[in-house]
C-alpha cells in the first residue's frame, strides 16, 4: 500500500434532494473489493486503486470552512478561544443537515485511517459544530472512534452502517479480501448499537447464485434481528462495462467457473450503469431478492429498503 498526500480544490457533495451533504478524504481504497464500481472508468479513479491511496489532508480544514461559510460556528469545543467567539457560540442561523462521512466507492476507515486520522479529525469538527453524523464502512477500525460517535450521539445523532454480502466468511474473502470479516462489521455494529448508537446493515451486493440463497439471506437477517439495527438496505449487483466487469469475471472465472456463462448472459447488455438484463434474469430465473428481502424483514420484524 502506497499511500500519497495531496491538497484538494473540494470536499462536500450536496446529496440530491436533500440539504445533507456528503464527503470522503479518500481515494482508491486498500480493501480492493472485487465488485467495487469504484474501479469503473466513469468514477475517473486511478488504475492501481486498490494499492495507492491518495488522502486529502485538507479535507478537516475545508469541511469547516463550509460550515462557516453556511453561517455555523462551533458549539460544543471546550473553551471558545476569543470572546467574539464566546459571544457567536451557538448562534448559528442555518438549520443543520447531516454531514456523510461515508465510503460508499473508498472506504473511510480503510487501513489508511490507522496512519492519518483524517476520518476522525472529520469526526471531531463534525462533533465542534454540533451536527449529526451518517457513517458507511466495512472495517472495525470505525470503533477506534466510539467516543466520538457517543458525544455526537448525545449532543445531535451518530448513524454506522455496515455493508456486508455474505455470513460465509470463506465466500466474503473472495470477494472482499481485504476488508474486515462480516463477523467483525458486525460485531463492530453490535457494540456502537449497545451503546445507543444508531446503526444499520446495507446488505450489498447480494450476488446471484452466491449471496442470494436463502440460508444466507436468512443468516444476514436473524444477525441484524440480534443486533438491533434499524433499517436493512439491500441491493444486487452492478456491473459497468470496462475495468469493473472484467476484474468481477476474472475472480468469478477462476472460483466459479460454472457461474461465468450466466453472468456473461446476466449483463451482456452493456448497461451504462451496470445493471443486469431484467430479461436475462427473468430467463435465467434470478431470484427476486426485493421479494426475499420484504419477506425476511416481515419474518425478523426489520425495516427493509430494496432496490
Amino acid at each position: 500500500m502506497n499511500i500519497e498526500t495531496y491538497t484538494a480544490k473540494s470536499i462536500v457533495r450536496p446529496e440530491r434532494g436533500t440539504d445533507n451533504i456528503h464527503l470522503n478524504p479518500y481515494q482508491g481504497c486498500y480493501h480492493d473489493c472485487v465488485y467495487c464500481d469504484g474501479k469503473a472508468e466513469s468514477y475517473y479513479m486511478h488504475e492501481d486503486f486498490g494499492s495507492r491511496i491518495r488522502v486529502k489532508v485538507n479535507a478537516p480544514q475545508l469541511l469547516e470552512k463550509y460550515l462557516q461559510k453556511k453561517g455555523f460556528t462551533k458549539a460544543n469545543s471546550p473553551k471558545a478561544a476569543t470572546l467574539f467567539d464566546d459571544m457567536t457560540v451557538e448562534r448559528n442561523p442555518a438549520k443543520k443537515f447531516t454531514i456523510g462521512i461515508s465510503g460508499g466507492v473508498c472506504d473511510i476507515y480503510q487501513p489508511a485511517e490507522e496512519v492519518t486520522l483524517v476520518s476522525r479529525q472529520l469526526l471531531q469538527i463534525v462533533l465542534d459544530y454540533g451536527f449529526p453524523v451518517f457513517l458507511l464502512t466495512k472495517n472495525k477500525l470505525v470503533l477506534r472512534d466510539i467516543d466520538l460517535l457517543q458525544k455526537i450521539n448525545r449532543n445531535a445523532r451518530a448513524t454506522v452502517c455496515t455493508s456486508v454480502m455474505h455470513a460465509d466468511e470463506r465466500l466474503q474473502k473472495i470477494f472482499e479480501p481485504r476488508a474486515s470479516t462480516t463477523g467483525e462489521r458486525l460485531d463492530a455494529l453490535q457494540t456502537l448499537r449497545d451503546t445507543g448508537i444508531h446503526c444499520g446493515i446495507w446488505f450489498m451486493p447480494i450476488l446471484p447464485w452466491i449471496a442470494d440463497t436463502d440460508e444466507n439471506m436468512d443468516a444476514i437477517f436473524r444477525r441484524a434481528k440480534e443486533i438491533g439495527v434499524e433499517r436493512i438496505d439491500c441491493g444486487g449487483l452492478t456491473l459497468k462495462p470496462g475495468r469493473q466487469k472484467q476484474a468481477f469475471f476474472k475472480v468469478l472465472a477462476e472460483h466459479f467457473p460454472q457461474l461465468l456463462e450466466r453472468y456473461r448472459l446476466l449483463y451482456s447488455n452493456e448497461d451504462r450503469y451496470g445493471s443486469p438484463d431484467w430479461g436475462r434474469c427473468r430467463q435465467l430465473k434470478v431470484a427476486d431478492i426485493r421479494k426475499k428481502s420484504k419477506e425476511l424483514g416481515k419474518k425478523y420484524g426489520a425495516p427493509v429498503w430494496a432496490w
